[in-house]
């Protein structure tokens, strides 16, 4: 995999920056499916159809992405499926289970409001992006990544369809908490999740937390950066005020390490155009830089 032409060894060599680069949701729904995915992984039956577009529904009215998640070691036994709709602010969850596509409605509608009602305390998951015929590098990174981590955490580890950034590969996302990771390697991945659950974020994996946008994102990794370790819910980002065209204002509201108060200024910048994914042209993509500044 240190081929340049794998769009992950470029990203690599060229040091590419992976704060501010996690898929935006507050939301997730997993609905366990053993494959073939499509590289539309809402189009594989028996999605496509009704059920796509009543998970692109509501969705967007929830500030929810939709995966489809198996297991490593996966079955081609006939019988009912598990889904989980998650909930990363309030670290809830509903579950179920789907024979039918009937039941896949039912577990679109969860994402709304029996989510929003409900008050279960969501099972601990990590999803790994495996998704080959989206990117290879996502399968050649995610597998044995996946691989790894299961033999530590067993069933809360799954396979997961795309999570953004083929070329972050392997990227992680951990549930409830809606940690994103990427950058994994068989040799890195365990310590990455293990320093994760035990409050001390490994900001150079750290793409961000799911629930806030790129440069909230950027400024949570940061701000664990300058005052860390610590765990991800040490920093919480306020709104963005923008100054100018690329760049924001925010305040961090922190817990020991972290001040209670931090103001920084993030600026979005455009990087050269690369391969974002193996065998593509090159794309735009951007970095975020963070800097402190005094409150206004």
């Amino acid at each position: 995999m240190s081929d340049p032409s794998r769009c992950s060894a470029a990203a690599r060599q060229r040091k590419e920056p992976l704060a501010g680069t996690a898929p935006v949701a507050r939301r997730w729904l997993a609905i366990e499916h053993p494959g073939p995915w499509v590289k539309q992984p809402l189009e594989t039956p028996p999605l496509k159809g009704p059920v796509m577009a009543s998970i692109d529904r509501y969705c967007k009215e929830n500030n929810a992405k939709a995966l489809l998640i198996r297991r490593h070691r996966r079955s081609e036994t006939e019988g009912p499926r598990d889904w989980y709709a998650v909930d990363t602010v309030r670290g809830t969850a509903v579950s179920g289970s789907w024979s039918t596509t009937d039941d896949l409605l039912r577990a679109s509608e969860a994402i709304g409001t029996r989510l929003n009602e409900g008050d279960e305390a969501a099972p601990p998951m990590l999803l790994v992006c495996s998704h080959a015929t989206r990117d290879p590098c996502c399968a050649f990174r995610g597998r044995p990544v996946t691989a790894a981590l299961e033999r530590v955490w067993g069933d809360e580890v799954w396979e997961c369809t795309h999570l953004g950034g083929h070329r972050f590969a392997a990227t992680l996302l951990s549930l409830p908490d809606g940690a994103c990771y990427g950058g994994l390697d068989i040799g890195d991945a365990v310590k990455v999740v293990r320093a994760h659950r035990e409050g001390a974020v490994s900001v150079r994996h750290l793409r961000g937390p799911t629930r806030w946008k790129p440069a909230q994102q950027a400024a949570v990794a940061w701000a664990l950066a300058r005052y860390g370790p610590a765990p991800l819910d040490a920093v919480v980002p306020g709104p963005p005020e923008r100054l100018h065209d690329r760049v924001v204002r925010l305040e961090l509201a922190g817990t020991d390490p972290v001040p209670e108060s931090v103001w920084v200024q993030v600026e979005t910048e455009d990087l050269p155009p690369a391969p974002l994914t193996c065998g593509g042209p090159p794309g735009a993509h951007v970095a975020h830089h963070v800097t402190e500044v005094r409150a206004p």
